[in-house]
């Protein structure tokens, strides 16, 4: 059975801290989902009123790190939180492997290998095509398992897309493209059942953006689950992607004048 493993780095930190200067940017967090500099804060609120609109990024990393790469060694240095999700992820591996494969009905890819970096950044950001993904120290067992399944229904989501869209351009994989938009959405229907919440009590919601956004006073999520239910996988995807392109505006919440 070629079923892929999760192993578990710790995150450089040098790259952690030049991933938060993006995050921590507040122009970045413009025309977004998600308010990126607010989650930097919430992390770090030592960095609270220190970064302004307008920064270059070269000041913002100044300020980060002086106020964040102290609280990075630390970590790195005296945490066994590496170790400590080895062994609980290991022990779910395998069956929720086999319950993505099932759900999205499609194999992982021979030799698929997937890293986890531990770090610590405001969301947990992936590299679809690298196959990596990001965990923060100091989770619980529930939001380590959360987290896990999300990122790698994300990664065989995308081998779906590439089986049915087999002219895709992996550029499309992340934001602000709309095909990121309807992956992110699609996380609901797919995971956020009982097939998946027997191995957490965490969350495993889509982005709540999604719940709040309606066409024909029915919320985008509420029309996913009913493609999921009533199609197959392949056909949800095509009716979705369909719809976000037809209605990318509101989905992304462009002002149309």
């Amino acid at each position: 059975m070629n079923l892929p493993k999760v192993e578990f780095q710790q995150l450089n930190i040098d790259e952690n801290l030049e991933n938060l200067v993006w995050y921590a940017d507040p122009k970045n967090s413009i025309n977004s989902p998600l308010n990126f500099y607010d989650f930097v804060v919430r992390l770090f609120p030592n960095l609270k009123n220190k970064i302004t609109e307008g920064m270059s990024s070269e000041e913002i990393y100044i300020i980060i790190e002086k106020n964040v790469k102290p609280i990075l060694e630390n970590m790195a240095n005296n945490s066994n939180d590496i170790e400590k999700y080895q062994q609980i992820w290991d022990k779910v591996n395998d069956n929720i492997m086999i319950d993505l494969e099932n759900k999205l009905h499609i194999k992982w890819p021979e030799n698929t290998k997937i890293i986890c970096r531990v770090g610590l950044l405001p969301v947990c950001p992936r590299d679809i095509e690298g196959r990596t993904f990001d965990v923060n120290y100091g989770i619980n067992k529930d939001k380590l398992i959360a987290t896990g399944i999300h990122e790698l229904c994300h990664f065989l989501y995308f081998e779906k897309w590439k089986e049915i869209y087999p002219n895709y351009n992996s550029e499309e994989f992340d934001t602000p493209h709309i095909a990121w938009y309807l992956s992110e959405a699609m996380i609901d229907p797919l995971i956020n059942n009982k097939t998946f919440k027997k191995y957490t009590s965490d969350d495993l919601l889509a982005y709540s953006i999604f719940y709040n956004t309606y066409l024909n006073n029915k919320s985008i999520i509420n029309i996913l689950r009913e493609y999921v239910d009533k199609y197959s996988i392949n056909d949800a995807i095509k009716k979705g992607y369909e719809l976000f392109k037809e209605n990318e505006k509101i989905i992304k919440n462009i002002d149309s004048n």
